[in-house]
């Protein structure tokens, strides 16, 4: 493959994809990254087996729960001795999670299913929105509620 294929369309992943593959086009499989929708061209079963791995879609679910859990546990430990709920939104883990975006929803499911937590609140972040607007209503009320609207519309 030649350099000057970059200027009629070929991207520098496809290249870099190609070269470490063994170059060459002949026999070569073609395909789409699932992610950022880059044409590569393989003809290596080594690097086919290795990228079809690293867009598996289970590992990237346990990769997001990994980094949930542990983004979990940081926000747990730092908040544990917090009474200001400003204070524990705003914290860096709690922020972290809440950029997850989708993605944390049917972990904060589980989570706020299994004990009742001041993660709901990141519900409301992600949604924009809240469950309720009753004020008396506990957190566990709030917790349940979310699990039971998670459940009907198929996030848990």
């Amino acid at each position: 493959m030649q350099l000057r294929n970059i200027k009629n369309g070929w991207k520098p992943v496809t290249l870099a994809v190609t070269m470490v593959a063994g170059g060459g086009v002949t026999g070569a499989q073609a395909d789409t990254d699932q992610y950022s929708h880059i044409s590569t061209v393989i003809n290596n079963h080594i690097t086919s087996n290795y990228i079809a791995e690293v867009n598996d879609p289970s590992e990237v679910f346990m990769n997001d729960k990994l980094r949930f859990n542990n983004l979990l546990q940081s926000w747990r430990k730092s908040t544990r001795f917090l009474s200001s709920t400003e204070d524990i939104v705003n914290q860096k883990d709690f922020m972290a999670i809440v950029a997850m975006g989708e993605k944390a929803v049917p972990f904060i499911g589980a989570e706020i299913e299994a004990r009742a937590s001041n993660l709901v609140w990141a519900l409301n972040l992600i949604f924009n929105s809240k469950i309720t607007d009753r004020k008396e209503t506990t957190i566990t009320e709030v917790c349940k509620l979310w699990v039971k609207e998670l459940k009907r519309q198929n996030w848990m």
